[in-house]
């Protein structure tokens, strides 16, 4: 089977039934308050490293315990590194990656779980990498690679200073670590089965880790989910996990969240319409809102929208000021937006109250300034506070529109419907959020996607701009009266 994208043959490792990458690719490693449990993790370095450099494939207790126990307090965040040993040493096995040999004379816990110190000290067994992989870890320096660079990226990101050098990886892996990590960015698939039989690793989820263990964010533009860039940056607003019903923090939200705590980046994958999956960037979370939306069901549900800011790769030496300030600024919460707005402001329901159009407008309008003068009070505003749009202006613009072009030239099809009844309209800013124009309702107009396009493109688009800010305002100032 060839490795995608470079003509040479790719080990066992990376098939989908091959235990060895997919042991600790499982999102359901042993976790604690601080993150997960690096036990394992460190135990598997060290043994790649001793196969790199060519010592016995089976190393007795005595001589892994010596050797592991300072890693583990090191980089574990392990108090007892002789003690802490045991756990990795027997727990591997389970996990289809390790061999003990003399396991039948050790005396196990009062639970059972594993080894007692004592005997393992002991009968002092032989133990290390099964076979294969450890044959597969001598003559295929890349899978190595792959295989330590993914442990780095989920468990020791960023990358602790001396790590490389302690685990024999320096010369393997020093100042190129995030190379050795596949697939590469850039690599395209006809569709996600074609990934999976490459990497392995879920192919359904929106939000799933590939066999590595490493998270990716799928995005279909023909899919279920509005995902997309963020207008005047490249920064993304990613839809949430879940087809009907809110949102809530599981499965694929609750590992974006986790990575979002903890600074972790993901890979992010994109499909255009009638185009092909591609590994479009790294990205990091910098935000997550929650906003209203349209579920599988038709029905308005609440629905998270992760912001992903790209970056170049997973080394956060490499990642954009703008993108480190985000992040510092970040502090995990969630933004929730649906108390700004209603379902029926955006006509996804049928209003439920007698308020009238213009009361719904000025309502709308009033949360659109205070956001904005909010925003206005940050002394130090990140990509996401602006340019992230404020839902209940866009709603304001939708009310005030009444499913019509507001371009008082409109020369196209001002009230031409989709297929699913709703307006063809696109609400954009007059003044651009990239030239300090604000997000607010009179500095906004719904277009169809002919002006849109004259706006943005026309060569009397200077002129045109002049008129719609003039009619943005008069429309507003007609709703509040």
């Amino acid at each position: 089977m060839p490795w995608h994208g470079f003509g040479e043959k790719v080990s066992p490792w990376w098939s989908p039934p091959s235990p060895f990458t997919g042991a600790w690719g499982t999102s359901g490693r042993p976790r604690r308050a601080t993150g997960p449990a690096l036990h394992r993790p460190v135990l598997l370095l060290w043994a790649i490293g001793q196969a790199l450099a060519g010592a016995p494939r089976m190393q007795p207790w005595a001589t892994i315990r010596d050797a592991v126990a300072p890693l583990l307090v090191k980089y574990g965040q392990v108090e007892d590194g002789v003690d802490g040993a045991r756990y990795p040493f027997w727990a591997l096995i389970r996990d289809e990656l390790w061999t003990i040999e003399q396991g039948q004379e050790l005396n196990l816990t009062s639970r059972g779980r594993r080894p007692t110190l004592e005997s393992l000290n002991e009968v002092n067994p032989l133990g290390g990498l099964r076979e294969d992989d450890y044959n597969l870890l001598r003559s295929h320096p890349d899978a190595a690679a792959a295989a330590a660079a993914g442990l780095i990226l989920r468990y020791f990101h960023p990358l602790p200073a001396g790590l490389l050098e302690d685990f024999g990886l320096h010369e393997l892996l020093a100042g190129r670590w995030p190379d050795a990590l596949r697939p590469l960015l850039g690599e395209t698939f006809k569709d996600r089965d074609a990934i999976w039989r490459v990497y392995g690793g879920q192919k359904m989820a929106g939000i799933g880790c590939l066999a590595d263990g490493i998270l990716s964010a799928f995005s279909d533009d023909k899919g279920p989910y509005a995902d997309g860039r963020i207008p005047d940056t490249n920064w993304i607003a990613y839809v949430g996990d879940g087809l009907s019903g809110d949102q809530k923090l599981i499965d694929g939200n609750e590992l974006m969240a986790e990575h979002q705590m903890a600074g972790q980046p993901l890979r992010y994958w994109h499909k255009p319409f009638q185009g092909q999956f591609s590994f479009e960037t790294w990205a990091v979370i910098v935000q997550r809102r929650l906003r209203w939306g349209v579920g599988k069901d038709k029905r308005p549900r609440r629905e998270f929208l992760w912001v992903l800011a790209p970056v170049p790769s997973p080394e956060r030496e490499t990642w954009p000021a703008e993108v480190l300030e985000a992040l510092d600024a970040d502090t995990g919460e969630l933004h929730d937006d649906t108390d700004d707005y209603r379902p029926s402001d955006l006509a996804l329901e049928a209003p439920t109250t007698e308020e009238s159009d213009e009361d719904a407008y000025r309502r709308l309008a009033q949360k659109a300034e205070a956001n904005a003068e909010r925003r206005r009070g940050l002394k130090k505003p990140t990509l996401a506070d602006k340019y992230v749009r404020d839902p209940s202006a866009r709603a304001a613009v939708i009310k005030r529109c009444r499913g019509r072009c507001e371009n008082p030239q409109c020369a196209g099809h001002p009230t031409e419907l989709t297929t699913a009844g709703l307006p063809i309209l696109q609400v954009d800013h007059v003044k651009d959020l990239a030239k300090k124009g604000p997000d607010v309702p009179w500095n906004m107009i719904a277009l169809c996607p002919n002006c849109h396009a004259l706006k943005t493109y026309g060569e009397n688009r200077e002129n045109l701009r002049r008129l719609l800010t003039a009619t943005a305002r008069r429309l507003h100032e007609a709703m509040l009266d």
